[in-house]
């Protein structure tokens, strides 16, 4: 019994191990270079990239321009000298407060008098010299332009002034609300709108701010030296912005520095044929289309354009509703690539449609 187990242990189990060892081995490099599997054939791309289509539909374009705002205070309001003369007295004090068509200055201008003739020769034969005439005024007076407090006042007694000169400066009781807009939506624009709506940044309920202006840098700066009352301050240093101002209606309360929301008005399109923007080269007034013909090619076409509201725009004339058009102009930025996907139904390229 012994020696049959040392013949196991010495002989019989060693042998096997050998074995195992030789059996996995011989596994192992069949699997790494003689694998029984099948060699895969290369992948063939089958996905075909398709420019995406659309047709005209109809809808309603609100043409509405927003824009970004602050409230200012009214600047200064000049009062200007009506004609030359001498200030013959001043009626208003630094820091006073006026109202409009009040008599800031009076003015006297003497006239020339009229040449008078001399008199007869006295006894001795020799003229008598004319008796002086006495001196004639014209008068007129400097008015308030507006209601307000008296900011600046260059006017004392006996003083020379000419005709447009400004001694005295009148800042309202009031508010403007002002913002800057870009140049290219004035397009947006086809009739300059004489009102907004604002809303004041946790402030009251919207409201309707009047006398409505757009001007450009040099426009701001010629009305803010003419005294314009909804210029605003600092417009003078402005030269090369589009500057929008309005006045705040007195009965809402407002303070300087707060911001608001500015919608300006342009119009509103109902049951017209619209295509979105990255359809149509050309956002303002005329515009080109690639429409896709019978046979699959495609040919630019000029179209007529009306109101957008940034995304989709008016199509006044040129395509129907029957067209197809490319969404998406040649050349222009289209869906980014993560908005693409291949159809597994049709194996082609289908854009834009992800997230909807």
């Amino acid at each position: 019994m012994e020696l049959g187990v040392r013949v196991w242990k010495s002989w019989i189990w060693p042998g096997i191990k050998v074995l195992l060892v030789a059996v996995i081995a011989v596994a192992l490099v069949k699997i790494a270079f003689f694998s029984s599997a099948p060699e895969e054939s290369a992948a063939v791309p089958t996905g075909e990239v398709v420019e995406p289509m659309i047709s005209p539909v109809l809808g309603t374009i609100t043409n509405d321009v927003t824009l970004t705002a602050n409230v200012q205070e009214s600047p200064a309001v000049e009062a200007k000298v009506p004609m030359m003369g001498t200030v013959d007295a001043v009626y208003a004090t630094q820091g006073g407060r006026v109202e409009a068509g009040d008599v800031l200055a009076s003015i006297r201008n003497e006239k020339t008098p009229p040449a008078v003739a001399p008199t007869a020769p006295d006894a001795s034969g020799e003229a008598q010299p004319a008796p002086a005439a006495e001196p004639e005024y014209e008068w007129n007076e400097i008015v308030a332009p507006t209601s307000g407090t008296i900011t600046k006042l260059n006017l004392i007694a006996e003083q020379q002034v000419s005709v447009g000169e400004a001694p005295v400066a009148i800042t309202p009781a009031s508010f403007v609300v002002k913002g800057t807009i870009p140049p290219a939506q004035l397009y947006r624009l086809a009739t300059t709108p004489t009102d907004a709506q604002v809303t004041i940044t946790a402030g009251p309920a919207p409201f309707t701010c009047t006398e409505l202006r757009i001007a450009s840098g040099a426009a701001a700066k010629s009305s803010s030296a003419a005294g314009d009352p909804t210029g605003a301050s600092g417009a003078a240093e402005t030269t090369d912005t589009t500057t929008v101002t309005c006045r705040v209606p007195a009965e809402v309360t407002v303070f300087p520095g707060l911001e608001a929301n500015v919608v300006l008005h342009g119009g509103v399109a109902e049951n017209v044929l619209t295509l979105p923007i990255t359809a149509v080269k050309g956002q303002a007034e005329t515009g080109v289309v690639f429409v896709q013909g019978a046979d699959g090619t495609t040919e630019e076409r000029d179209v007529k354009l009306g109101l957008t509201d940034g995304t989709l725009v008016q199509i006044v004339e040129g395509v129907s509703e029957t067209d197809i058009v490319l969404e998406f102009v040649p050349g222009a930025d289209q869906a980014a690539p993560e908005d693409c996907f291949i159809d597994p139904m049709s194996g082609t390229e289908v854009c834009g449609m992800l997230g909807g």
